[in-house]
C-alpha cells in the first residue's frame, strides 16, 4: 500500500488509472482553480475600491465666536454667586481624551476658562424634593425619604419606613397598679397616635400578644387613612374588661425556625417573630413583664437533673419516709375541732385556647375563697408536717433566658435580613409598669438592637 501511494505521489499513478478517473480528477482541479481565481480577483477589487473611497479625517477647529462680556459688575457678581451655588461640575482648565482607537485628536487651543458661547444658563436656587441621605426620594436636600415616618413611641422619638407596633394585652395589664380599665385605654391612645403619624408610603403591621399572639394583617401594608383607621379598631376590643383580656385565639402559631418553644405567657417570642418575618426595620414595644417561653431541655440537661434528683431522694430517704408516715395520720390527728377560717383572694384566671371538644374561654378575675391553714407544702390546718423540699429545676432549663432569645432572633436575622441585604430592625420598648425582671429583659434586649428602652408607670 505504502508502494502504492509513493508511485501515485510521483505522477506515475496517474497515467494508470481509468481514463474516467482521469477525467473526473481534471474537472475538480480546473473547478478549485476557477474558483480560487475568482475568489481572489473579487477580494483583489474590494480592497482597490474601498482605498480610493476612504477619505482622510481631517480636523478643523471653528472660528472663535465673540466673547460673552457682563455689561455690569453686578450683573457679573450674580452670576458668579448662581454658578458656585448650582451643581454644575467645575470645568477642569485642560482637556483630556481616551484613545478608542489608532487615532490621535490633535492638540485644539482653545482656552477652557473662557466662555465662548452666544447661550448664557439662568441658574436659580431651588427646593422642594431631593436625594435624602440613603432613603430614596425626600423632602428638599438631606431631607427622609417619603416612606420614611418619624414618631412618639411614649416618649421615645425615632423614625421608620416599615414599622411593626407590638402590645401586650395580657391580664396583667388592666392590673390596678398600672391604672386599670382607664389606663389600659390610655395605652390605647397613644398607640393610635403612633399610627397617625405614619404616611402613605410607611408600611405598618399591628401584633397583639398574651398568651398567645395574633397579627392583624398577615403582612405590612400601607399607612393609607383606611388601614390606620382599620387598625385602631382592630385594638380597640381588647382589654375592655376584664374578661376580654388577653388573645383567645392567636393566628401566630411556633415556628420551626430558630429554637423550639413548648409554650407559654407573654409570648413576646411569637410577636416578635412575626415582626422579623414581615421584614420591619423599626419594632415598637409596649409590655408589662418578662416574657416566659417554656424550653424543650436538651437530653444532657434531662440526664444531669435527674441524677440530681436521684441523689437528692437518697440524701433524704429517711425524713421522707416519716414524712410520708405522718401524712397517713395528720387529717384525724390535726383536724380541727371549730370551723375552718377562710379569707378571700381575688386571682386572675388565664384565657384557655380552643382545644378539641373544649370550646375556648376569655381571661378573668375571679374572688375565691382560700382556707388560712395549709395543707402539703408543710402544715395541714396549723399541724406541721415535716417534709424535705425537693431542689427546683434551674430557670435556665425551664424557660427562655436572654442569651436563648438574642439566639432564636439571630437564626431569624440570617433569613430575613442577612440573606437579603438588609440591615437587622431597630428594637425600642416600654415597660408599663413593669417589674424588674422584665425591665431588665427589655433594656437588655433592646441595646442588643440598637433601639432605646423606657420604663412608665400609670398612664396619666
Amino acid at each position: 500500500m505504502k508502494a502504492d501511494l509513493t508511485v501515485w505521489l510521483s505522477g506515475l499513478g496517474y497515467y494508470k488509472m481509468t481514463e474516467q478517473r482521469r477525467r473526473l480528477l481534471t474537472r475538480i482541479l480546473l473547478v478549485s482553480l476557477a474558483v480560487h481565481l475568482f475568489g481572489l480577483i473579487a477580494f483583489g477589487s474590494w480592497v482597490v475600491i474601498r482605498s480610493y473611497l476612504d477619505e482622510r479625517t481631517v480636523f478643523v477647529a471653528p472660528p472663535p465666536l465673540k466673547t460673552y462680556e457682563p455689561r455690569k459688575l453686578e450683573h457679573k457678581v450674580k452670576v458668579q454667586k448662581r454658578q458656585r451655588s448650582s451643581s454644575r461640575p467645575t470645568i477642569a482648565p485642560r482637556m483630556v481624551s481616551t484613545r478608542p482607537s489608532q487615532l490621535s485628536l490633535p492638540e485644539i487651543k482653545l482656552d477652557p476658562k473662557v466662555i465662548r458661547t452666544t447661550f448664557q444658563p439662568n441658574f436659580k436656587a431651588f427646593s422642594g424634593q431631593g436625594m435624602g441621605v440613603g432613603l430614596g426620594g425626600g423632602l428638599g436636600l438631606g431631607g427622609f425619604g417619603q416612606g420614611v415616618s418619624q414618631f412618639d413611641f411614649f416618649g421615645i422619638r425615632g423614625r421608620g419606613a416599615r414599622v411593626a407596633i407590638l402590645v401586650d394585652v395580657s391580664g396583667s395589664m388592666v392590673e390596678e397598679e398600672r391604672g386599670g380599665l382607664e389606663g389600659m385605654n390610655r395605652v390605647k391612645m397613644r398607640i393610635n397616635r403612633v399610627i397617625d403619624a405614619l404616611n402613605e408610603q410607611t408600611l405598618f403591621s399591628l401584633i397583639v400578644f398574651a398568651d398567645e399572639a395574633a397579627a392583624w394583617k398577615p403582612e405590612m401594608v400601607p399607612a393609607t387613612q383606611k388601614n390606620k383607621q382599620d387598625a385602631k379598631l382592630y385594638l380597640q376590643p381588647f382589654n375592655t374588661s376584664f374578661e376580654q383580656a388577653g388573645v383567645v385565639k392567636g393566628n401566630i402559631q411556633a415556628s420551626d425556625k430558630g429554637l423550639r418553644a413548648l409554650g407559654g405567657t407573654t409570648r413576646l417570642d411569637l410577636a416578635l417573630t412575626a415582626a422579623f418575618m414581615h421584614g420591619a426595620d423599626t419594632i415598637l414595644i409596649i409590655s408589662d413583664g418578662e416574657p416566659l417561653v417554656r424550653k424543650e431541655p436538651t437530653a444532657e440537661q434531662l440526664a444531669e437533673w435527674n441524677a440530681r434528683m436521684e441523689q437528692w431522694r437518697r440524701e433524704n430517704e429517711a425524713a421522707l419516709a416519716r414524712a410520708a408516715a405522718a401524712a397517713a395520720t395528720a387529717p384525724a390527728a390535726a383536724a380541727p375541732s371549730g370551723p375552718i377560717e377562710y379569707r378571700e383572694e381575688r386571682v386572675w384566671i388565664p384565657p384557655r385556647p380552643y382545644r378539641e371538644g373544649q370550646p375556648a374561654q376569655p381571661g378573668r378575675w375571679e374572688v375565691r375563697r382560700v382556707p388560712v391553714g395549709r395543707y402539703g407544702g408543710g402544715s395541714h390546718y396549723g399541724g406541721v408536717i415535716q417534709r424535705p423540699r425537693p431542689p427546683e429545676m434551674p430557670k435556665s432549663m425551664q424557660w427562655w433566658t436572654l442569651a436563648d432569645f438574642i439566639e432564636h432572633f439571630g437564626i431569624l436575622q440570617k433569613e430575613f435580613y442577612d440573606s437579603k441585604g438588609r440591615k437587622p430592625p431597630v428594637v425600642h420598648a416600654i415597660g408599663y409598669g413593669i417589674d424588674q425582671d422584665g425591665d431588665s429583659f427589655l433594656r437588655a434586649f433592646t441595646k442588643q438592637y440598637n433601639g432605646n428602652y423606657r420604663r412608665v408607670g400609670k398612664m396619666n
